[in-house]
């Protein structure tokens, strides 16, 4: 099953990605300013991300707006029948407190297309499924699951090789790198006091490296500064304001940022999204670490500064004008001779918030959905003695059998009665889904506020209900309130009315509720034995 829930769990990252793409890239063009807000680019990059563990999360109820996913492995034994050796004796029934009887054999037609499945309680059910029909997991959904998983397993070869080939590269050029000695340090030239000492202080490694690449740090933990040999053809001022530039990386943890980034597209690496939001991270820190080193600075050296940077990226092009870009670089050009960065307003800056928290909430009301459910679980396709369910209220008092006719409707009775006072608690009878809760229209909307519950074979209806505790798609565990008794739909007085549907069919609920006539009123009795026998 790990390869349906990663199915799903990149499925909603992809989800995510596009949302969140939608969302920024609009903002973006709406107020450019956004494109120098690093922390706004990482925040989505994380929300994307996180977007993927709902399927791996425990479901929770409490916040279900959607129908369930279930995720159901195979691969648990099977449960003793009950009166085989090594079962369990029927437990009492859970209202009455007597034990069920012996139950029927199971009609060997059909015992084929028995699966037996155990909940989360360990309480055993049944789930008939006629020949053809397929399980609830289907092999179909399991197929694509796999063939995505070996697509996923490739690509993160192929994005794991790039960075590994990535890492090996920048191992190769500290190895090949002389280590400058802090006395070599001090007759650089490259060097201002100030810089001097946050080297000492930070115990920074600084490296000198032939090789024609950029000034750069490399490394997470423990960060090294590299400095190519052509740094030297540079004037002092310009080498100063090239270490002040690496230097305010290291002091805003700039590559702890990119290294998240970088590990969550090798993750992560079928998403665009991810990628995107990336570069305009990136060049958001840079943005923000030229105008670091540019505050306060005359025009003329702010020329000096772009021209620095200029010879440094010839010396490695064309993979300096592939990494920034073209018309980025342009526009780098641009910003070195503003005086600062443009801002964005409070309003602005909660909205995007906002968007960025919708997403998450977004993703939060579908966790239910896609959350690993392991309320039923299939363990093994046996036929088994059904098993007696627990009575929907505590207290049992049957008004009316199922079939007899009554005066105010001229059709036999759906379902049986239960007499209770307003409010009373209804319980589930067994576990299941709920597929329907509130004002339902069948029946002409007779049945007022309803709860139905899908248990596999069969499906419970409780209606005429006051007040309804559940939602549909939530799974509900045997004995666990699901509303209160009422008078709502059509209705004489406030009871319970429930109904057992069995593949499509209405069936008689005393087929699954032990010894009722033990609790039924002498009218309900009179009634059922005058018209039925």
């Amino acid at each position: 099953m790990l390869a349906l829930q990663w199915l799903l769990a990149c499925a909603g990252s992809a989800l995510a990605g596009l949302l969140a793409w939608a969302l920024l890239n609009g903002a973006a063009r709406r107020w450019p300013a956004l494109r120098t807000r690093s922390d706004v680019w990482l925040a989505a990059q994380i929300v994307i991300a996180a977007a993927a563990l709902p399927p791996f999360l425990p479901r929770v109820e409490q916040i279900s707006v959607t129908p369930r996913i279930t995720l159901a492995p195979a691969d648990i034994a099977p449960a003793p029948m009950p009166g085989a050796p090594g079962a369990a004796a029927p437990r009492p029934h859970a209202a009455t407190g007597i034990r069920p009887g012996p139950a029927p054999r199971p009609d060997p037609a059909i015992s084929a297309g028995i699966q037996q499945v155990r909940a989360a309680d360990g309480a055993e059910t049944d789930i008939i499924a006629r020949p053809g029909t397929a399980p609830p997991t289907s092999d179909i959904t399991l197929w694509l699951a796999a063939i995505w998983l070996s697509i996923y397993a490739a690509g993160l070869a192929w994005s794991g090789a790039r960075l590994l080939r990535a890492h090996r590269l920048w191992r190769a050029l500290l190895a090949g790198a002389q280590r400058l000695s802090p006395q070599a340090l001090r007759d650089h030239g490259a060097f201002s006091d100030t810089q001097l000492r946050e080297i000492a202080q930070r115990n920074l490694t600084v490296l000198r490296t032939e090789a024609a690449v950029s000034p750069m740090l490399i490394g997470v933990y423990r960060p090294r500064l590299l400095l190519p040999a052509r740094l030297d053809a540079l004037t002092r001022e310009q080498q100063h304001m090239i270490v002040a530039h690496e230097l305010h990386h290291l002091r805003n943890r700039d590559p702890l940022r990119l290294a998240t980034a970088s590990f969550l597209r090798t993750i992560f690496w079928f998403n665009p999204a991810l990628r995107w939001m990336a570069r305009q991270m990136a060049w958001a820190l840079e943005l923000h670490c030229d105008q670091h080193v540019l505050a306060g600075r005359p025009q003329q050296q702010r020329k000096q500064y772009a021209a620095a940077l200029i010879q440094q990226w010839t010396a490695f092009a064309p993979a300096g004008a592939a990494a920034f870009g073209g018309a980025t670089i342009t526009a780098r050009l641009r910003g070195m001779q503003q005086n600062s960065l443009p801002t964005l307003s409070g309003a602005v800056t909660w909205m995007i918030a906002a968007a960025l928290s919708f997403i998450v909430a977004l993703t939060a009301m579908l966790q239910p959905a896609l959350a690993y459910a392991p309320h039923v679980l299939p363990v093994a396709t046996v036929a088994a003695p059904e098993q007696a369910w627990r009575a929907p209220l505590d207290e049992v008092r049957v008004t009316s059998f199922f079939g007899v006719r009554r005066s105010v409707l001229p059709t036999p009775h759906k379902g049986i009665d239960f007499g209770a006072a307003k409010g009373t608690p209804v319980h589930a009878t067994a576990g299941g889904t709920v597929i329907a809760a509130g004002p339902i229209a069948e029946n002409d909307g007779r049945y007022g506020n309803t709860v139905i519950i899908d248990h596999g074979a069969q499906r419970s209806l409780y209606a005429h209900l006051d007040s309804v505790n559940v939602t549909p798609g939530q799974y509900v565990q045997a004995g666990q309130l699901i509303g209160t008794v009422g008078q709502s739909g059509f209705a004489t007085g406030p009871h319970l009315h429930l109904e057992v549907r069995e593949n499509g069919r209405i069936i008689d609920p005393a087929t699954k509720l032990a010894n009722l006539d033990a609790y039924a009123t002498p009218r309900a009795l009179k009634v059922r034995r005058q018209q039925k026998g």
